[in-house]
Formats: structure tokens, C-alpha cells, sequence
């Protein structure tokens, strides 16, 4: 009995050593089974993508700046973003606007497609990168003056596509020049044209136009208005302009500025409108209130004298006869002519006596165009119908048909 119990521990433990040992075994296969035994297949390694930083430091490499991309003839489109109008200076006949420029073409020699890149474009630093590749150096030939923008860095936004395109945009404040035709002041309007041409290329070598795909000229804000201007209407041409060194590409931004009169209105029209009225009270005092009345008619012709020097001040020195010259200078006869049948009126009444101008005896009321014996009650009579219907109908002749031609012609 004892023999037997001996005999089953035995096999106990050898049962238990060898499960053990299996149980090693299936843990070691199941993470450290050889190749052949598993038969796990193991994916290949892709290749990486290059950055940009590679990128530039390859096709930069070896590349000159002075070569003419494209077999030396490349075409550079154009477009403008308007992004403000500061102001308009009429003394010096120029405007002042900030605008982003952008300027397309492709350059093979900057295609990077095969270097297997992480992304189809990339955005550089335009200050730097743009000084070392090839661009086709255009500037607004007219401008006065032309500052790009830095704040707090340069303006300058630069992007390279893979197959070669080029993509610069830059913002920049400039000045340019403005003209005018002041014969309709101040129902007048302002032309403003901007030059864009290559400075260092002419049109076999560049050839610059405006882009297709989108409006040439878009403003970002969608209406500019100044404190006195308006912006009624902007366009984009193109011609050929022949210099010494050949003939070059130059496009052109047109803006048209048309002038808000309500001012002009309401500081000169109404108070000139006012003075002359006032010119006519001296007829309804009297022969024998001279005193008076010739204090109201200087007064009249003074205060619109001082109004006209205020406008003139502020405009350029030209010899054109303005519209608002004609307005006020006649405006000034309407009161000059009401002195002198004051003079008139003076002379018949003087010494307090009521003399008249007699050619022939008759007798007859003072709407009797034939009467011949003009007493100073019947010229001031006589003006004070004569004066207003004068008046009226140069109204009718002024905003009517002198600034209906001049408009016309001026458009």
C-alpha cells in the first residue's frame, strides 16, 4: 500500500512537469514562432514625402535668375484687389488707395511634381525667395509715389504649384495722378488712371495682361465713398506703349469719381440764391430810403464776393471758366444791376424832389411799355417784376442747358 502510494505521486509530478513544459512551449511559439512557422507577411516601407524646405534647396540649386522662363517669352497675368481710397487731393490733381497686386506665370525650371512632394503648393516667404527667382520686375509707371506695406512685415505673399506656376500678391499704398474737367464744378467728376507695365522687359520678351478667369478689378469693400466723392464706375485696358528700347505691354486701371454736390448746394447755390432776394427788398423801401437800400445791396454783393474767394481758394489755379464761376459772377451782375437802378432811382429823387425821365407826354399805367415818362416809383415798380422773371429764366437757362452741354461734352 505503501509502494502504491509512492508510485502515484510519481506520476503526479511527471504529469505536472510536462504540462509545464508544454505550457512554455505554446507561450514562446505564440510570440517568438519563426517565420516559416507563422507565416506572417510583412508590408514594405513607403517612401517619404519631401518638405518644402527640401524642395526650395533643390530647385534652387543651380538655378539662374536672369533666364527667361518658358524659352524666353513668358505671360504674366494681372489682377488688382482695391482695398481703400484715402482721399483725393484736387490742388495737386491726384488720389491716394491701397491695393493688392497679384501677378501670375510658370516657370519650369521650378517644377518640383517629381520630387515626390507633401503637398501640390507651398507658400514661401515672398520677401526672401522672390529676390532670388526670376519675376518680371512691373511697377505703375505713372505713380507718384508707391510704399509696400509693413506691418508689421512685408506685404509680400509668394506661392510655388508643383507643375512650375507662380502666384505673387504684394499690398502696397500708392499715389497716382487724377484728371479733371473743372468747366462743370462742382457737378464734375475725376478720372484717375494707374500704368502697370515691366520695367525691365519689353513685349517679345513679357508680355503682361490682364487675368480672364476672374474681373481684373475687384473692390474688397464693395462701395467707396469720400466725404465729397463717390466711386461711380472703374475699368480695365490694355495697349502697346512705344519707348526707346522697344515696345512694351502696359495695362491700365481706370477709376471714376463722381463729385456729392450737396455741399457746394447748400454753402454757395442757397446763399447766393439768398443774397440776390435780398437785393430785390430795396426796390419795395422807396425812393427816399437810399441809405437803406444801398446798405442792403453792398452787403448782398460783399457776402457773395467772400463766398466765391472760399470757393476758389480750394481748387487748382486754372483758366478754365468753371460752372460755379458762371453761377456766382452772374448771381453778382443780378446784384451789381439792382445798384445801379439804385443809382438810377437816387438821381430822380434827389433833393427830395420826384423828377423823371420824360421823352414825350403821355399818360398811361406803369405796365404801359409804351409810356415814355419813367418816374423812380415806376422803375422800382418796373424792376421788381422785371428782376425776378430775369432771374428765373437764367435758372432755366443755366442748370437746364449750359450744364447740360457741358456734361455732355465732359462724358
Amino acid at each position: 500500500m505503501k509502494s502504491t502510494s509512492i508510485v502515484l505521486c510519481f506520476l503526479v509530478s511527471t504529469v505536472g512537469t510536462l504540462l509545464r513544459s508544454l505550457d512554455e512551449e505554446s507561450h514562446e511559439c505564440l510570440f517568438n514562432c519563426p517565420k516559416r512557422a507563422r507565416n506572417v507577411s510583412v508590408p514594405k516601407t513607403e517612401k517619404a514625402c519631401m518638405g518644402d524646405d527640401a524642395i526650395i534647396a533643390q530647385i534652387l540649386d543651380g538655378y539662374n535668375k536672369l533666364d527667361l522662363p518658358g524659352g524666353g517669352h513668358v505671360e504674366v497675368s494681372i489682377e488688382i484687389w482695391v482695398q481703400e481710397v484715402s482721399k483725393i487731393i484736387e490742388i495737386t490733381s491726384e488720389f491716394e488707395l491701397d491695393i493688392y497686386v497679384t501677378e501670375r506665370w510658370t516657370d519650369p525650371s521650378l517644377a518640383y511634381a517629381h520630387l515626390n512632394p507633401c503637398k501640390s503648393n507651398m507658400s514661401v516667404d515672398g520677401a526672401t525667395i522672390l529676390n532670388k527667382i526670376w519675376n518680371p520686375h512691373a511697377c505703375f509707371v505713372n505713380s507718384k509715389l508707391a510704399n509696400i506695406h509693413e506691418s508689421p512685415f512685408k506685404n509680400i505673399f509668394l506661392q510655388i504649384y508643383s507643375n512650375g506656376s507662380i502666384w505673387h500678391n504684394y499690398r502696397i499704398k500708392l499715389t497716382g495722378p487724377c484728371s479733371s474737367t473743372l468747366r462743370t464744378f462742382p457737378i464734375d467728376q475725376q478720372r484717375c488712371m494707374l500704368f502697370y507695365e515691366s520695367f525691365t522687359h519689353n513685349s517679345d520678351q513679357v508680355k503682361m495682361d490682364w487675368i480672364t478667369t476672374v474681373p481684373p478689378i475687384t473692390i474688397l469693400k464693395g462701395n467707396i465713398t469720400l466725404p465729397d466723392y463717390v466711386l461711380v464706375d472703374f475699368s480695365a485696358s490694355s495697349e502697346l506703349r512705344l519707348y526707346p528700347p522697344g515696345i512694351f505691354n502696359e495695362l491700365i486701371a481706370t477709376f471714376t469719381f463722381q463729385r456729392l454736390y450737396g455741399f457746394y448746394i447748400l454753402q454757395v447755390y442757397v446763399p447766393a440764391y439768398i443774397s440776390v432776394f435780398i437785393s430785390w427788398v430795396s426796390f419795395t423801401l422807396g425812393a427816399e430810403q437810399i441809405p437803406s437800400r444801398t446798405t442792403v445791396g453792398v452787403n448782398s454783393l460783399l457776402a457773395l464776393t467772400f463766398q466765391f474767394g472760399a470757393v476758389v481758394n480750394n481748387l487748382p489755379k486754372t483758366s478754365d471758366v468753371k460752372a460755379i464761376d458762371v453761377w456766382i459772377l452772374s448771381s453778382m451782375a443780378f446784384i451789381f444791376a439792382s445798384l445801379i437802378e439804385l443809382a438810377v432811382v437816387g438821381y430822380l429823387s434827389r433833393d427830395g424832389q420826384h423828377g423823371s425821365i420824360k421823352f414825350s407826354r403821355c399818360r398811361c399805367s406803369w405796365l404801359c411799355m409804351n409810356c415814355k415818362d419813367w418816374t423812380a416809383l415806376k422803375i422800382d415798380q418796373m424792376s421788381s417784376i422785371v428782376f425776378p422773371v430775369s432771374f428765373f429764366a437764367f435758372n432755366i437757362w443755366y442748370w437746364f442747358i449750359f450744364l447740360g452741354k457741358l456734361l455732355v461734352r465732359t462724358i
